[in-house]
C-alpha cells in the first residue's frame, strides 16, 4: 500500500513539473519540403524563466543540423528572418544576429549587428497561441 502511494505521489509530482512545459516548432520552407529553416522553442519546466531556442538548418539529403540560439525571456521569442545580399539568411533575435547558410547547414552568430540584414522574409512569432512563421507583407 505504501509503495502504491509513493508511485502515485511521484507520478503527480512529475505531472505538475511538466504541466508548464512547452515545445513548439515553426518552419520557413526555402525550396520544397527538403530545404528549410525550423525554429524550435522550448520551455522545459514549469519554473523556467526563459525559452531555449534552436534552429534546424536543413537541405536534405545532404545535411541537417541543429544549432542553439541565445535563450529568450518568456514572451520574447520572436526571431526575424531576412534574405542576405550574399544569398544566405540573417536571423535577428532581440539584439542577437546570426547568419544561416544552407549549403553546409551552418549557423554563426555575428559579433556585432550587420549594417544591412537584407530583405525581410518574415518572422517566427506566436500567433493564436502557437509558434508560426509569419511571412512579411510584400
Amino acid at each position: 500500500m505504501a509503495a502504491r502511494r509513493l508511485r502515485v505521489a511521484a507520478a503527480l509530482a512529475a505531472a505538475l513539473a511538466l504541466a508548464g512545459c512547452e515545445n513548439q516548432t515553426a518552419s520557413y520552407r526555402i525550396d520544397g519540403n527538403e530545404h528549410y529553416l525550423t525554429l524550435a522553442r522550448k520551455k522545459p519546466y514549469l519554473w523556467s524563466t526563459e525559452y531555449q531556442l534552436e534552429l534546424v538548418v536543413a537541405r536534405l539529403p545532404d545535411c541537417q543540423r541543429r544549432h542553439r540560439l541565445q535563450p529568450a525571456p518568456l514572451g520574447e521569442a520572436r526571431v526575424d528572418l531576412f534574405r542576405s545580399l550574399e544569398g544566405g539568411f540573417i536571423l535577428r533575435q532581440g539584439g542577437n544576429y546570426y547568419v544561416a547558410e544552407t549549403g553546409q547547414c551552418r549557423l554563426q552568430q555575428f559579433p556585432t549587428p550587420p549594417r544591412e540584414p537584407g530583405d525581410p522574409l518574415g518572422a517566427f512569432d506566436v500567433q493564436e497561441g502557437r509558434l508560426r512563421f509569419i511571412a512579411a507583407a510584400r
